[in-house]
């Protein structure tokens, strides 16, 4: 894992004169490195007031750096950011179903790359009232016009139908490796509140960006010891574009108009997981979006020596889309 630095940007000086104070923090035990924006307003001036000297970046300890607090919210962002997980003691992320199945990523690595200055573009974290109704927390996502902010993440995933003491002792199923390369995130956001639905817990959301991926892979061979991907049976998706048919954001849920909404219930059934995006108020227009695949290709290794097997998809679209309500619930299985 990276070494980082966390990197604070205040725009308070509380029980001082005033001015902009910028400041740097050596991370501590951080992987990855952060970039906090206090969003405070500042201080009026008088209008004959003589501007202060900017202050230059200086070095903030811990609890100097606990102690701000901010009126409005905090921007933040990550720079430098890696997960890079060991070849001889793998990241894995585990979730144990209760009748003791599990589905597992492992080997888990997630990369960013950065615009040149961090404190340009960065996420934003608010909490927000709204007129009649529970407030909300809203995280803003970076404009990332220019798509210097792009994810990367490769895993190996696999499903065993019976767990023991921690070890799978039942059918171990190894699906391969999977991989996204060049994912991009532009505009949008996830705004989230308690549900104003009777006699239901949960989490009510909105969640909207344009989404831009330049690779989806899945291969079914796997890596390697030293981490290499066997890339000889893959399932190729390349140039994959989500937006909003008038460019821009796409809102997939709206908290206010077309509210999604995440919570764990029980039925006569059993136990579930559920999430749903529930029917649009009346006289709200759900958003459409447009969805454009560049290429899809499948790859099959040759049989004895004989040259690889490869069928390509071409390219795929829709036009218009829209998603007027969803409901899905996630089961263990008897």
């Amino acid at each position: 894992m990276a070494a980082g630095r966390l990197v604070t940007e205040l725009r308070a000086r509380a029980a001082r004169c005033g001015e902009p104070l910028r400041a740097v923090l050596p991370a501590k035990a951080l992987a990855a490195a952060v970039t906090l924006g206090l969003l405070a307003s500042p201080p009026s001036h008088a209008a004959n007031e003589p501007t202060a000297a900017p202050h230059g970046m200086q070095s903030l300890q811990d609890d100097e750096l606990a102690d701000v607090r901010g009126a409005d919210g905090i921007a933040f962002n990550l720079d430098n950011f890696s997960i890079v997980s060991s070849l001889t003691n793998p990241l894995s992320l585990t979730y144990l179903s209760p009748n003791g199945s599990s589905l597992t990523l492992s080997g888990l690595s997630l990369l960013r790359t950065d615009d040149p200055d961090p404190f340009a573009d960065p996420y934003q974290l608010t909490l927000q009232s709204r007129p009649g109704l529970q407030d909300m927390i809203a995280l803003d996502f970076p404009l990332n016009a220019a798509g210097n902010q792009q994810w990367s993440l490769t895993a190996d995933f696999s499903q065993c139908d019976m767990v023991t003491a921690g070890a799978c002792t039942g059918t171990n199923f190894v699906g391969g490796t999977l991989q996204v390369q060049g994912l991009t995130m532009k505009g949008g956001g996830l705004y989230i509140s308690p549900t104003p639905l009777a006699d239901t817990q949960g989490v009510a959301f909105g969640l909207g960006t344009q989404l831009d991926i330049a690779s989806l892979s899945v291969y079914s061979r796997g890596r390697a010891s030293d981490g290499t991907i066997d890339t000889s049976d893959a399932l190729a998706i390349t140039g994959i574009h989500l937006a909003n048919v008038a460019g821009g954001p796409w809102m997939l849920a709206d908290l206010d108009q077309h509210p999604g909404l995440f919570n764990a219930d029980t039925d006569a059934t059993g136990s579930y997981l559920h999430f749903q995006v529930g029917w649009p108020t009346a006289g709200y227009d759900v958003p459409a979006a447009s969805l454009k695949i560049d290429n899809i290709t499948f790859t099959t290794a040759g049989v004895n020596g004989a040259a690889a097997s490869v069928t390509n998809l071409g390219s795929a679209s829709i036009a218009s889309m829209q998603i007027n309500y969803v409901d899905i619930k996630f089961r263990t299985s008897p």
